[in-house]
């Protein structure tokens, strides 16, 4: 069997942009302003699996939108979560949002620590709207700071390979 190794410095594999909010809100609070700045609809998709040093594991809610008509599908994740994978020796089924040790969280991107929030964004046409999009959301008065990531500038390679989804 062929062993393959992700090279994470290429390009091809980062055909997104992400952009940075910071915002003393929850969640569902970002949703709705983005839903509403952006005329979309994020809804759950997935959960991304995390896992930390010490072996623990956690999880990401990922929330989705395709907007059918820019052929641009929108993204966001937070960047700290404290929802841990439910213990492997209890005879727990389906996935508990109350399960796990609150107290223990992690970031997605450690290294920017003052993001709380990700929106990613792909599709071929990003780079037409991606002016637009970013004005749209600076001009919402819940968010403190609105400010475009650039991959390249990232120092920490495992904060890269965390944004690959």
């Amino acid at each position: 069997m062929a062993l393959h190794s992700l090279d994470i410095y290429d390009d091809e594999h980062f055909d997104f942009d992400i952009i940075s909010i910071s915002s003393s809100s929850s969640i569902y609070s970002v949703i709705s302003e983005l839903n509403q700045s952006l005329n979309i609809d994020l809804k759950l998709r997935d959960f991304l699996d995390f896992s930390h040093k010490e072996g623990e594991q956690f999880l990401f809610p990922l929330y989705t939108h395709l907007h059918e008509e820019l052929n641009i599908e929108f993204n966001l994740i937070s960047n700290q979560t404290s929802f841990q994978l439910p213990d492997r020796k209890s005879n727990q089924l389906g996935i508990d949002l109350f399960s796990g040790n609150v107290q223990r969280h992690t970031k997605l991107l450690a290294e920017l620590e003052k993001s709380d929030y990700f929106l990613i964004i792909k599709g071929d046409n990003r780079f037409l709207h991606n002016y637009s999009i970013i004005e749209a959301i600076k001009n919402n008065v819940n968010f403190i700071s609105v400010h475009e990531i650039y991959l390249e500038k990232l120092k920490d390679k495992k904060s890269k390979t965390n944004l690959l989804f």
